[in-house]
Parts: C-alpha cells; sequence; structure tokens
C-alpha cells in the first residue's frame, strides 16, 4: 500500500490520529455547459483570481485551497476519501481534484504577437513535470470567438516543444470568469487540458504563446497536476469515493499543495452550490 508497510499500519495512522478533513463549499456561476476551474468561484476556499504580474510564472498558497493540512515532511500525506454533494441537477457531471502548480495570468487573447512568459518562478513540487497538464482559463467575461493557438514548453525530459494548433471552443454567447478556453461539451477534441506534442506526458514550464488568430478577453495558463475524479451522478445525493477499497490506493498529496477543483456540467451552474470534505492520512515519515 502507497506509504505505508501494511493495511496494519495505515490504521494504525488513524488510531494515532494522523488524519485530518478538509471541507468545502462552491457557489460557482458558469452560464456554459462544459469544464469550470472552480478555484475562481465563490464560496469556501475563497476565490483565486489569478491575480498577479502579468505574464510572470506565480504559485498559490496552500492554504487557501482546500487545505490539506500543516507540512509533514518527512512524512507523506496522501487523500483517503472524498466525497460531494450538489443541491441541482445542473451540477451532474464530474468533480477533477488538482493540485495547482504554476500560472502565468493577463495573456492577451486579442494579440497575434508571439507573448514570452516569465519563468524566475519554477516549479517547487512535480518538478520533472511529469504528469503535469495545462489549462487555459478565461479570467475576463467575453464573448469569444474560435480562435487558435500554440504555445511552447519544456516537457517532462526538458526538451523544448510546440504543442499541436489548439483550437477555442465557440461558446456562442457571453461567458463567465472561470470558464476553461477548451473545455466546451460535445465539441471535438474538447477537455479540460491542452493537447501537447506527441508523446509527451507532461510540462516542466511555458515559454510563450502565440495565437494565430484572435478569440477576445484575457486568459491565464495554469499547470495542474490531476489527483482523482469524483462522478455526481444526480442531485441532494452525496457521492463519494474511498480510495482504498475503490482506487489503487492512497493518492500522494505533496506538502504545500494548493488543490482545488474542476467541474465538468451538462448545463449552467447559476444558483447552484457543490458542498464536500476531503480526508488526508500520514504516514511515520520512516
Amino acid at each position: 500500500m502507497a506509504g505505508f508497510r501494511s493495511v496494519k499500519k495505515y490504521a494504525e495512522a488513524w488510531d494515532a490520529g494522523r488524519v485530518h478533513t478538509a471541507h468545502f463549499r462552491k457557489a460557482p456561476n458558469p452560464t456554459t455547459a462544459g469544464w469550470a476551474d472552480l478555484s475562481m468561484q465563490g464560496g469556501g476556499p475563497p476565490a483565486n483570481y489569478y491575480a498577479s504580474d502579468p505574464l510572470a510564472a506565480a504559485r498559490l498558497t496552500g492554504s487557501r485551497g482546500i487545505y490539506a493540512g500543516d507540512d509533514k515532511a518527512p512524512s507523506k500525506k496522501y487523500l483517503t476519501a472524498m466525497s460531494a454533494v450538489a443541491n441541482n441537477v445542473n451540477c451532474v457531471g464530474v468533480l477533477r481534484l488538482c493540485d495547482y502548480l504554476l500560472y502565468y495570468p493577463f495573456i492577451d487573447a486579442d494579440s497575434v504577437d508571439t507573448q514570452t512568459l516569465d519563468n524566475t518562478t519554477t516549479l517547487n513540487r512535480y518538478e520533472s513535470g511529469e504528469g503535469v497538464m495545462v489549462m487555459a482559463v478565461f479570467l475576463t467575461a467575453v464573448t469569444p470567438t474560435s480562435g487558435q493557438f500554440t504555445f511552447e514548453y519544456v516537457n517532462q525530459n526538458g526538451d523544448t516543444k510546440t504543442s499541436p494548433v489548439i483550437s477555442c471552443s465557440t461558446f456562442g454567447g457571453a461567458i463567465t470568469t472561470g470558464t476553461i478556453v477548451t473545455g466546451l461539451r460535445n465539441t471535438l477534441a474538447s477537455g479540460p487540458f491542452l493537447s501537447l506534442s506527441g508523446g509527451d506526458t507532461g510540462v516542466r514550464q511555458i515559454n510563450s504563446i502565440t495565437f494565430s488568430t484572435v478569440n477576445g478577453g484575457l486568459i491565464a495558463l495554469v499547470m495542474v497536476k490531476p489527483l482523482m475524479d469524483l462522478p455526481i451522478r444526480e442531485a441532494n445525493t452525496e457521492a463519494e469515493v474511498e480510495v482504498i477499497t475503490q482506487r489503487s490506493g492512497p493518492i500522494e498529496v505533496k506538502d504545500g499543495a494548493y488543490l482545488n477543483l474542476l467541474h465538468f456540467h451538462e448545463t449552467s451552474l447559476g444558483s447552484t452550490f457543490t458542498t464536500g470534505k476531503l480526508q488526508f492520512i500520514w504516514d511515520e515519515g520512516t
């Protein structure tokens, strides 16, 4: 079992009180069906607005996300369970828990000039980039067109690559902040994460972005490590996953992690809320 020599040692951690429970309540407002970044939505934890120096890589503070507890080094900390309940059938879909690692704010989607990004700040978790994905998130409410762009990045092996041409979803109307640029449902190749060059499995840093056709508004490129999905199949009924019995084992959560959620939804999330909790445990540090 990940992090524990036996199931007995895992049970002893619970008996010893090496456990932490975190709660969340998000009241999202995206009005278009698809993927949304709930870190930008109101509720608890408080909304994050990716507000820092334009085009410069920055980190989020772990205690301002879904709080996984104090740093435990040399012990390792693990997610053991996640549950959520939504008040409305509009919330039916999937919650995706991610560790938010770096973001590059205030990228101008109305410019066709190459925008060079500042990487003075680098990854301090998952430093190799393996498994680190990139999403593009709207920072302003806009009426987008079908823009296209590429981005240059350093992959998990340290090689500099250029992404395939990425098409922004055409949402067909004004959208709200926190909507994921490529996340419109029922669209070819839609999804929360941007495509990488063939064979690449992660990103260490992003060097630049270039729009070939403009999309409108301001966006942030956000690097995240996906941790777990939780399907929500009906309203007012708790969805839950216990990772010891329903997954391959506890999921490591790094010290300092900023945890928050992506949400795939079938229709408007206006006037809805989703509440839930996460449970963490840590080993003996030996």
